[in-house]
């Protein structure tokens, strides 16, 4: 088996800091960008239906599994669309710097 690397983009990192809880998350639902589901997308939607924040870049047809980041502060400026009203509301464990 020959493996190919990918590069996906500069990891950006959304974390303020180290102490954040993450759990597992299937991304083979969400809309992909060039097969890429950017870090920083509020899953399952940017409304009252979020529930966490992905951590990384996931590539969906290599592995939809990702991770999404439950409780901790993010670093709003880091996320590709702005959090909605309601999205921040619904994600209840999450501080938004």
């Amino acid at each position: 088996m020959q493996f190919e690397k990918k590069d996906v983009s500069v990891r950006k990192e959304i974390l303020m800091n180290d102490h954040y809880v993450a759990v597992p998350y299937d991304c083979s639902k969400l809309t992909a960008t060039n097969g890429v589901v950017p870090a920083g997308t509020i899953v399952p939607a940017n409304d009252a239906t979020a529930t966490g924040i992905l951590l990384h870049d996931v590539v969906v047809a290599e592995n939809p599994n990702g991770t999404a980041v439950v409780h901790g502060f993010i670093r709003a400026a880091k996320l590709p669309t702005e959090p909605a009203t309601a999205a921040k509301t619904a994600l209840k464990q999450i501080t938004f710097m």
